[in-house]
């Protein structure tokens, strides 16, 4: 989400110094299995009215920005699930079609997270839907050192030194 939060963030003050116009920021944070509904039609109309809510905010003058972690979750292969009530069969259509619909996706940024990116449906990540992937990998030990130092602050209450923990 951070990750996210950041592109957003990042994409905007490059457009305010393309466009000279500083629209306001609109970010849509969503747990892809919070979407899954054993209703029918229920995760449906909930993917319709994520993509509705950001129409609106672009409408309105904002940048949106819906971000879906977990992506996999909600968004898998169709072929990958067999027997019983196949929700991702109505899923990943819906996803598609407002993605590509009538209505247009002006000023909307979609941003999937994954851990199992291999998993999404092909549909998904195709080119004209989601246009770039990025691959973040675990930080090395310098990195990790920086990310703690961030973390741990002095006004936390720790059961060790500061220093010990960061170099652990």
């Amino acid at each position: 989400t951070l990750l996210g939060k950041a592109t957003a963030y990042n994409l905007r003050v490059h457009l305010r110094e393309v466009t000279r116009i500083d629209r306001p920021e609109f970010f849509l944070s969503v747990k892809g299995p919070e979407l899954l509904n054993m209703w029918v039609g229920e995760s449906e109309r909930q993917v319709r009215d994520l993509f509705v809510q950001c129409r609106e905010k672009a409408a309105e003058g904002h940048l949106a920005f819906l971000f879906i972690d977990e992506a996999e979750s909600i968004l898998g292969t169709r072929r990958a699930f067999r027997g019983g009530t196949n929700i991702l069969s109505t899923v990943v259509p819906m996803f598609c079609a407002e993605m590509d619909g009538l209505e247009p996706l002006q000023n909307v940024v979609i941003i999937l997270a994954s851990n199992r990116a291999d998993l999404i449906d092909p549909a998904i990540l195709r080119p004209g839907r989601i246009d770039r992937k990025i691959r973040v990998r675990r930080p090395d030990a310098v990195a990790a050192r920086e990310i703690y130092g961030i973390y741990l602050r002095a006004d936390l209450p720790l059961d060790q030194p500061r220093e010990t923990l960061i170099d652990s």
